[in-house]
Parts: structure tokens; C-alpha cells; sequence
């Protein structure tokens, strides 16, 4: 029992006018009375009581519509219930440890930061494997439609050229990558732009400009890394990873190019992941492999890009090697694969 009584107000739900009241509690029960008659007696798990909150009265809700409102800024309600065993809400003691509540933050942004880094690849994966082709190649169509609206422009290759390409990589893709499907466009970047790039759907871009700069041998070199890409669907990962709710939404009401055109998608495409560069770089290998040739095409294709960029860009990297990062440790890598 509460040694003394703790006074508050009653309201009955009938009258507007608020009675002064005494609260007790005692046996698992709370008293109300008023000049020593009592007026309730509410067993302790039929009532409501309000959560605490600073410089405002505490409410206490009857089953027989009966309002209770207590100023208990000295905590004696609080200390009478606790004697009672009427815990306040856990919610409610956590709110007054600000120490444990920044705690429980930090471990819930580790958790989401977690799952975004481990958990949103593995999904993205697993949806651009179940993603039927067709679906994929709308999405690799669209998006081209709208680089060769805003950015591309005609191959000016000769047929020729672009033929003995198409051929000689043909016959590499089919003895690295038997039953993949790809297809191959020739396009002109802006400003003789050196650059090659995978589409979602096994689509192919091969910029005018990196064939000029670039031997024979390299540029099979870079085709097969980007059939890498194809193999992994690193295309299709990267956007599910970029603007994966989109790019579903885009998919499921049958329009895509607004996604496509939008930033985040160019910024995906570009930029893959060290784990992505590397798997790519290793099917090149792969695919130079298979042409009875070693590593060295890729690698003088590198080097060049950098000797490029020294030579004509004023240290600017060309597109190619800005949008596949980590170019020195790829170096290193290529350099062990050469001997």
C-alpha cells in the first residue's frame, strides 16, 4: 500500500466538472476515494495508464469510463505502480536511457548497412538469373535506344572492318562461351570517345573510337572482357543493385525508358564493382586463351589507355578506364596471368 494518498482529479464521463480524489494503491488494486468514501476499486490489469511524459499529468483510464489525471512530477504514482508490479512499458524505460537507445541505432544502421552490402547482391544476382530474356532484352533495347538518342551516333567504320571484328570475336565467344547469346553494335561515342560497354540482354557496344587506337588482339582483348560481363549478367545485377525497385516497376508495367533514362542507370552501367572487373578480366584471359594467345593483349590494351590519356587528355583517363575502375591493381593482376 502507498503510505500516503496521491491526489488527483476524477472525471466520470457524465459531469464537466473534475473531483478532487485521492488515489491508493494496495492489493494489486487501485483505490479512489474522496473524503474517505471510496468511489472505485479497479484491479491493477483492468486499468490504462498513460505513458510518462515531462510537465504533463499522467491519465488513468477505468473500465467504468472513469478518467484519472495525476500531476505526478514527484514520481509517486510511478514508485506506487512499480511497488505493485506495473513495470512501465519497455519502450518507454529504453526512452529514458539514451545510452542503450544510441546503442540499439548504431546496431540497426550496422544491421541495414550489412544487409545492403552482402545481402542486396546477392538478391540482385539471384534475380538477374531468373529474370527471363525477354525481359532482359527489353531492358538492354531500351537502354540503348536511349544512349543512341542522346549519346551514340553511326558506326563510320567500313562493313569490312567491322565484319573481320565480328567474326574473329564470334569464333572466340563460341569456344569460350558456347550457347551464350550476345550481339554486337558498332556505334561513334562523342569525341572519338575509347570505350566499350555491356547492355542487359547480351548487347555489346564497341565505340569507333577504341578500335582506332586499339591492335587487332586488343580489341578482342577488351570484346572478351565484356562478354565477361555478358556470361554474369554483370549489366542486369548492377541495375537491379542501383535502382532495383525501379527498374521492377519499370519491367512489370512493360516500360522501361524512363528508368533507362534516367542517371542512376548510365552511373550502373559504367561503373561495376572490383569484383565484377576481376571476373571480367579473367574471362578475357579466358577468351584470349582459347585463340592460342596469353594475357598480353589485354595488358598492352591498358597500358595504352594510360599512355592515352598522358598524351592526348592531358591526364584525363579515357572513358574506359574511368568507367572500369582500379586500373593499377588490374595491372598487377594481368602482369602474374602473363608469365
Amino acid at each position: 500500500m502507498s503510505a500516503t494518498g496521491i491526489p488527483a482529479f476524477r472525471f466520470d464521463g457524465r459531469h464537466a466538472e473534475a473531483q478532487a480524489v485521492q488515489l491508493r494503491v494496495e492489493g494489486g488494486a487501485l483505490v479512489v476515494e474522496a473524503q474517505g468514501v471510496v468511489l472505485d476499486h479497479e484491479p491493477l490489469d483492468h486499468v490504462t495508464v498513460s505513458e510518462p511524459l515531462d510537465r504533463a499529468p499522467r491519465l488513468i483510464g477505468l473500465s467504468n469510463n472513469v478518467t484519472l489525471e495525476i500531476d505526478d512530477a514527484d514520481g509517486s504514482l510511478a514508485s506506487a505502480l512499480q511497488r505493485a508490479g506495473l513495470r512501465l512499458p519497455f519502450v518507454v524505460r529504453l526512452q529514458r536511457r539514451w545510452l542503450a537507445v544510441v546503442t540499439i541505432l548504431a546496431a540497426l544502421f550496422g544491421l541495414l548497412g550489412l544487409g545492403y552490402l552482402k545481402g542486396l547482391p546477392v538478391a540482385a544476382r539471384w534475380a538477374a538469373f531468373a529474370l527471363p530474356p525477354r525481359l532482359e532484352h527489353r531492358m538492354g533495347e531500351q537502354v540503348l535506344g536511349v544512349l543512341d538518342k542522346h549519346h551514340f551516333r553511326a558506326s563510320r567504320l567500313d562493313l569490312g572492318r567491322r565484319t573481320q571484328i565480328a567474326e574473329r570475336f564470334s569464333r572466340a565467344a563460341a569456344a569460350a562461351a558456347p550457347g551464350v547469346a550476345y550481339r554486337l553494335e558498332f556505334r561513334a561515342g562523342t569525341a572519338d570517345e575509347i570505350n566499350a560497354l555491356t547492355l542487359p540482354g547480351g548487347i555489346i557496344v564497341m565505340l569507333d573510337g577504341l578500335v582506332d587506337v586499339a591492335e587487332g588482339d586488343e580489341v578482342l582483348a577488351v570484346l572478351g572482357h565484356e562478354l565477361g560481363h555478358v556470361v554474369a549478367k554483370h549489366s542486369t545485377r548492377q541495375l537491379f543493385q542501383s535502382i532495383g525497385v525501379g527498374t521492377l516497376a519499370g519491367l512489370l508495367w512493360g516500360d522501361f525508358s524512363g528508368v533507362a533514362a534516367s542517371v542512376p542507370v548510365v552511373i550502373g552501367l559504367l561503373n561495376y564493382s572490383r569484383d565484377f572487373e576481376r571476373e571480367a578480366d579473367d574471362f578475357a584471359v579466358t577468351v584470349l586463351r582459347t585463340q592460342n594467345l596469353s594475357a598480353d593483349p589485354l595488358y598492352d590494351f591498358f597500358v595504352l589507355m594510360q599512355d592515352h590519356a598522358r598524351k592526348r587528355h592531358g591526364g584525363n583517363v579515357p572513358v574506359f578506364l574511368s568507367s572500369h575502375p582500379s586500373t593499377t591493381e588490374r595491372l598487377q593482376r594481368l602482369e602474374q596471368a602473363r608469365r
